[in-house]
């Protein structure tokens, strides 16, 4: 039996969330805004392409913005917080751009049941939400997706290059004023990206758990799962995870 961790940090989106065409309409429309041609020729994948990369470094490629990083890096934060709210004139101007139906943010199959589970078996433990939004932005998708209250501690960018994500002292405010000895122990970070999550963790020393609920629909409840075989604790006078997986599984055949 391990000792239960002294802190939890999720990433957001791809692992609780999936908000990525929002993202990508963002920067579509951030392209058509500064009149490049660009925007009708952006794709998933170049939006994919800028996940786990801090904010400075996605707007100063000048690859992709040429000299107005500046300039760009503003419109996408005026666009994206209006593409949350379902602005119907830049819905419809995205799709028309695109050719593609704008999808709103989707909370993935079993992520508010891992969470809660973990917040109540787990009450000596830190829950935090560690995103690469900032903190504004991600506190309103918290609250408007009903994840509010279900996390002690909810931590977007604010501009801080040292302390905001994807740099390790982002790690630093989640478990400030902790006494943390053994940071594999201690600290488990939940993540969806292979590459950038595990770089990111490790970049600190966490430990971390990967999932793909966007590709594995099941996976949130597997990793619960898992985390009850690991910290018995989890499981107390909770439904087995395994239970659910196959009564979820049961149910879409």
């Amino acid at each position: 039996m391990k000792q239960a961790p002294k802190c939890i940090i999720f990433d957001w989106d791809g692992t609780l969330v999936g908000c990525e065409q929002l993202v990508h309409a963002a920067y579509v429309l951030t392209l058509d805004k500064l009149g490049d041609k660009k925007a009708s020729a952006w794709t998933p994948e170049d939006t994919h392409a800028q996940n786990g990369k801090a904010r400075a470094e996605i707007f100063s490629n000048t690859a992709i913005w040429g000299e107005k990083g500046v300039e760009a890096q503003e419109i996408f934060y005026q666009l994206y917080p209006r593409l949350q709210q379902g602005d119907a004139e830049l819905v419809s101007r995205f799709e028309r751009i695109s050719g593609t139906k704008l999808t709103p943010l989707t909370v993935y199959e079993g992520a508010k049941e891992i969470v809660s589970a973990l917040k109540m078996q787990m009450p000596q433990t830190r829950i935090v939400l560690l995103g690469a939004k900032s903190e504004q932005l991600l506190k309103k998708e918290v609250l408007e997706s009903r994840f509010d209250g279900l996390f002690d501690m909810v931590l977007g960018n604010t501009g801080n290059p040292i302390t905001d994500k994807p740099n390790k002292g982002a790690f630093d405010r989640a478990v400030q004023g902790m006494s943390i000895t053994d940071k594999a122990s201690d600290v488990l970070y939940i993540g969806d990206n292979p590459k950038n999550d595990r770089a990111f963790a490790n970049s600190w020393g966490a430990d971390i758990k990967i999932v793909q609920p966007k590709k594995e629909p099941m996976a949130l409840y597997a990793l619960k799962a898992e985390l009850e075989q690991t910290y018995p604790i989890c499981c107390q006078n909770h439904i087995s995870s395994n239970a659910l997986i196959k009564e979820k599984t049961h149910s879409q055949v």
